[in-house]
């Protein structure tokens, strides 16, 4: 896991690369505090430079090991790439980056895992591929030069890279498929230039930060931030999960194609599996993701919210290992959303070495500005920030890497809207009956579950929360884009899965695991959101499935039962990384309609924003929203 950085001049005339670049790859030092280096290309060679940060090189045969400082950088050099790393597989200095291959001519910075790098590292051994170093990064510079663009199709994990091909005068970049791993980019009239994070060229002064109005609408109203290639940043572009990307130096022309959309993936091949093959299946699946993601040299550990998802994690984590597993925990005493009791459940099963952290009102004051800044764009609620005390605890463990169980949710079915899809699809389809049993079964889960689903058909007929707005914007602003109703049911689970996945929830939330783990150097591991084997055998059965008796992410439960305590699989609520911040809100508000008035927005109707109701959790998240954005601007200067 590392921080990446590039610049294409398509001008040469009047820019100092070397500063530019530098200045990037410091914005985003956190992402990779262990090691960094340049490249400088010309149309005679490709050089690599070390800048201020102090390495004691050993390996100076190796062509890609940097003896020029970047301050003696080639002025007529038009490319240029960093990288920050942070050392997981390869500590040596043979996984130093920007890597080349033997003869130097193809060069790549590259931030995240590829975790069948040893099994694509094999065929490619029989393909007459050497290799000298045990990084993934080798690999996937051999991979390019023996598959193309196609290499990433036989990728397992998570990516963003860029690499330049000098003798096809390209740069092809790539993303995973889910977008565990961010690559943002920026392609005006003078550069192309792409990095990890926005902030990078924020730093740079490669942009003048200013809001993408519709970006800026799309947050503030319908709740949604970073669902299309346009960001929140004016100007800076966003390269799309499951995209890859080309630059034609000699053309300057920038062409993306996706090589992995979910939706052609979604099939009924193992639906005439028996259930108990179909568990079989799961559970062979989900050991080996996990297996997969244990592939590291340094130690590895987990997050522990003591719901299923993280629980199947760490008692998995824990029998394939058979070591004493560090885990984390944010806990919240005295306060009904605590989970602490269940996650050391699982930590006392499994002899787990149990940190816990409790985010308080307090310290989310202090820390918020970093909080903001370390996310790129504003945040929705405080649930970011017991994410982000987590990850800072891992830190200051010393472990580097942990696993995560963002993404099961949204392969299992884990919401209440997911029981919706369901019964639409056997209402739909006339199955009255056992739509009605599923129904009336979902109590364990959903209170009141008829009236639940009466309650939601009524809300995606009609946005009763619409006429809220009204109170805290003017209109001009409230018709300038598209107000959408959030109450979105489709008629199939896994119709409804691939909403949640592309559309609404499990890509903002990949963000905010990505720059809460990076901010504090710690590389977030994501098996359902990544492991491509087991995403695509989730989606090739009837979505009905995961769901059953009223109980949610069924499959899941079944695949782990004998791993877990018992009050673990038998749990149905589902919380996460919450806070008490309808409790905060209230000791908040003073100060959150405080600096909202001092931030002057343009677009608020401040003639009314003190009638909010406090006790409307509506209401109070958009106070919130709106205290975020005004510390963000405050802090990009925007």
């Amino acid at each position: 896991m590392c921080g990446i950085a590039g610049i294409i001049l398509k001008q040469r005339t009047g820019f100092e690369l070397g500063k530019k670049i530098a200045a990037m790859t410091n914005a985003i030092s956190h992402r990779g505090p262990d090691g960094e280096g340049f490249i400088l290309a010309n149309d005679q060679k490709i050089t690599p430079h070390f800048n201020t940060l102090q390495q004691n090189y050993q390996r100076k045969d190796l062509n890609y090991i940097p003896k020029n400082s970047l301050e003696n950088g080639d002025p007529a050099s038009f490319l240029a790439f960093g990288h920050r790393r942070l050392s997981i597989i390869d500590l040596s200095e043979t996984g130093h980056q920007p890597m080349c291959e033997k003869g130097a001519a193809t060069w790549i910075t590259y931030n995240g895992e590829i975790y069948n790098y040893i099994e694509v590292r094999a065929e490619l051994k029989k393909l007459g591929h050497s290799f000298i170093s045990e990084s993934d990064t080798e690999v996937i510079l051999a991979a390019y030069k023996e598959w193309g663009f196609n290499c990433v199709e036989r990728f397992n994990g998570m990516w963003a890279f860029c690499i330049y091909d000098s003798e096809k005068k390209i740069c092809f970049a790539s993303r995973d498929r889910f977008g565990v791993k961010p690559f943002y980019f920026i392609n005006d009239n003078t550069i192309f230039s792409f990095a990890s994070e926005q902030k990078a060229f924020v730093k740079a002064g490669l942009i003048h930060t200013k809001t993408d109005q519709a970006a800026l609408h799309s947050y503030l109203i319908n709740g949604l931030l970073e669902v299309s290639a346009s960001n929140f940043f004016e100007s800076i572009n966003e390269l799309m999960p499951g995209n890859n990307l080309v630059y034609n130096l000699k053309t300057q022309e920038l062409k993306i194609n996706s090589y992995y959309n979910l939706t052609d993936h979604i099939t009924l091949r193992n639906d005439r599996l028996s259930e108990s093959e179909l568990i079989e299946k799961i559970t062979d699946a989900f050991e080996n993701s996990v297996k997969l993601r244990l592939r590291s040299d340094v130690e590895v550990g987990t997050c522990l919210s003591g719901g299923i998802d993280s629980s199947a994690l760490a008692v998995t984590i824990s029998e394939l290992t058979k070591q004493p597993l560090s885990c984390f925990t944010s806990i919240f005493k005295h306060n009904e959303i605590n989970e602490e009791h269940f996650a050391d459940s699982v930590a006392k099963k499994i002899k787990a070495k149990h940190y816990k952290v409790e985010p308080t009102l307090e310290n989310f004051l202090k820390e918020v500005d970093d909080l903001i800044y370390s996310q790129d764009v504003p945040i929705w609620d405080t649930s970011t920030y017991a994410q982000y005390k987590v990850m800072e605890l891992a830190s200051r463990h010393k472990i580097k890497v942990v696993l995560d169980g963002q993404g099961a949710d949204e392969l299992f079915a884990g919401y209440h809207h997911h029981f919706l899809a369901k019964w639409n699809n056997l209402f739909s389809n006339g199955n009255y009956v056992s739509a009605m049993k599923e129904v009336t079964a979902s109590k364990k889960t959903i209170s009141n579950p008829l009236q639940f689903y009466l309650k939601e058909k009524a809300k995606q007929k009609n946005y009763f929360n619409k006429k809220h707005f009204n109170l805290f914007f003017k209109p001009g602003f409230l018709n300038s884009s598209e107000i959408k109703n959030p109450s979105v049911y489709f008629n199939s689970v896994n119709e409804q899965l691939v909403d949640d996945i592309y559309q609404t929830r499990l890509k903002s939330f990949l963000k905010c695991e990505d720059r809460c783990g990076m901010w504090h150097s710690v590389e977030s591991r994501t098996p359902f959101a990544d492991d491509i084997e087991l995403i695509n055998l989730l989606f090739s059965f009837n979505g009905n499935k995961k769901i059953k008796n009223g109980v949610s992410k069924y499959l899941l439960r079944e695949a782990v039962k004998n791993k877990l305590p018992k009050e673990i699989y038998n749990r149905y609520d589902k919380k996460g990384f919450e806070t008490p911040m309808q409790e905060w809100m209230k000791k908040l508000r003073p100060q959150l309609i405080l600096e909202i008035k001092l931030a002057n927005f343009e677009f608020v109707n401040y003639t009314d924003l003190e009638k909010a109701d406090a006790t409307s959790s509506f209401h109070n998240k958009l106070l919130f929203k709106l205290f975020v954005l005004s510390r963000w601007q405050k802090l990009f200067n925007a």
